[in-house]
């Protein structure tokens, strides 16, 4: 990594810090913009920390504890809409259903229904409807 003094730097900080303090501010739901922005990193930075202490599996359980967090926070919003003013709430509210669903598609993400298309058969109804118009055309009877 000689080219990338300022990565080097990066990484050294983030080891001088203690890991649950970085590790809990993903638990909070902060992003990794949020939490370089507050450290005064760079994301290739934090990006390499995580790869060589092996972290992801831990981030990614974090997140699923932040959208926990974020639902219920959702909950706590609707709950005290003000019927004055109702789009700021909602706003928020769609905001974090948004973030649950992409750090746990598994529980908060829409569920959707699989959809199969077989072109072979859309090409034989085509064939067989052609054929139909044809004989309705010319008068005769459709055979099949």
């Amino acid at each position: 990594m000689p080219g990338n003094p300022k990565v080097r730097q990066d990484v050294t900080l983030l080891e001088d810090i203690d890991s649950e303090i970085v590790l809990s501010m993903f638990e909070v739901g902060k992003s990794k913009a949020d939490i370089c922005r507050e450290l005064g990193i760079g994301r290739r930075g934090l990006d390499k920390w995580i790869d060589e202490n092996d972290y992801e599996p831990i981030i990614t359980r974090a997140r699923v504890e932040a959208a926990s967090f974020l639902a219920a926070q959702t909950l706590e919003i609707a709950d005290t809409i003000d019927d004055d003013n109702p789009s700021k709430p909602m706003h928020r509210i769609r905001t974090r259903q948004w973030l649950a669903e992409r750090w746990d598609a598994k529980t908060y993400g829409a569920k959707q229904a699989a959809v199969t298309v077989n072109i072979g058969n859309l090409r034989l109804d085509a064939l067989r409807q052609l054929e139909v118009v044809e004989d309705l055309s010319t008068g005769e009877t459709p055979s099949f």
